[in-house]
């Protein structure tokens, strides 16, 4: 799959983050257009979650690494845990047969991750930033 469709908009300005927001971008435009079939979403939504899980361990190691604390960092590790908590519901509903489709998973995980960069890991970039820079 291209990059195509990729508009930057979950850029933050860091090179490590900025490509997982590109694999994660790659993986729900795939989520888009998969077939409906239980065990093709399952096999989707475990590729997605992998790769988020790895995601939010990079930004919470970088966190630590820059001494990244405060409510905003506990914010931010919050709202990774909401994700977590919704792909665990994501994978019950799926099982249950409760979910039948990927479209409104993918459209909920679509607007949680730009409300996520914008929210959370813009203000946290620049925290490393700032820290790279000897600025703090």
């Amino acid at each position: 799959m291209d990059d195509s469709s990729w508009d930057g908009s979950l850029a933050t300005g860091d090179p490590v983050v900025d490509e997982q927001h590109r694999e994660i971008h790659k993986i729900l435009e795939y989520a888009e257009t998969a077939d409906d079939r239980p065990e093709e979403m399952m096999a989707v939504l475990e590729r997605l979650m992998d790769h988020v899980y790895t995601h939010f361990a990079t930004e919470e190691d970088l966190m630590e690494a820059t001494s990244y604390t405060g409510p905003a960092a506990d914010d931010h590790k919050a709202d990774h845990h909401r994700l977590t908590d919704e792909a665990r519901g994501a994978v019950l509903g799926l099982r249950s047969g409760e979910i039948t489709s990927m479209r409104p998973l993918v459209a909920m995980l679509q607007d949680w991750l730009a409300s996520h960069v914008q929210d959370h890991d813009r203000v946290f970039i620049e925290h490393v930033r700032a820290v790279r820079a000897g600025g703090e």
